[in-house]
């Protein structure tokens, strides 16, 4: 049984996703990302952006192949304007369960091991295999990791 448990659940929007998209194996994705963060905080504000707050989202996990394919993004009204070098990602409307990682980024893994490890196995639910993503709000400090972090795990049931 897991400690880590959702603060809430929502009923997800679509969203338009831009930002930089790229596949990382398990072992080098913790240092990797952060240089990925790095190279995305360098491209500003994208063409139609809608507001300030950045996504981690995930999608394209092999388990077996142990890699995972990870965007830094931001939300935009649409792709028309986006340049054509930048991912893109259509996020559907989807159910999801909101956990919160307290700390520094730097162990946010550390909270996706345990959702997936401990909580989604007991919790009767099962992944709505929509793209599941971190939420980077105002709150959050970029320069020092801190501030806390939502992950947005899609779910549904397992019957």
């Amino acid at each position: 049984m897991s400690d880590v448990q959702p603060v809430r659940f929502e009923n997800g929007r679509p969203m338009l996703f831009a930002g930089i998209r790229r596949k990382h194996t398990f072992a080098s994705m913790g240092k990797d990302i952060p240089h990925q963060w790095d190279e995305f905080v360098k491209l500003g504000t994208l063409p139609g952006q809608i507001g300030t707050t950045a996504y981690g989202a995930i999608c394209g996990g092999d388990p077996k192949m142990r890699t995972m394919e990870y965007m830094c993004a931001v939300e935009v009204r649409s792709f028309d304007a986006v340049p054509k070098d930048l991912g893109r990602m259509r996020v559907p409307a989807a159910r999801y369960a909101v956990f919160r990682h307290e700390g520094n980024v730097a162990t946010i893994q550390d909270t996706w091991k345990q959702i997936f490890d401990g909580w989604l196995p007991s919790s009767g639910m099962q992944s709505a295999q929509t793209p599941d993503f971190e939420v980077y709000d105002e709150l959050f400090d970029g320069a020092t990791g801190e501030g806390g972090v939502e992950i947005w795990l899609g779910d549904k049931p397992t019957k």
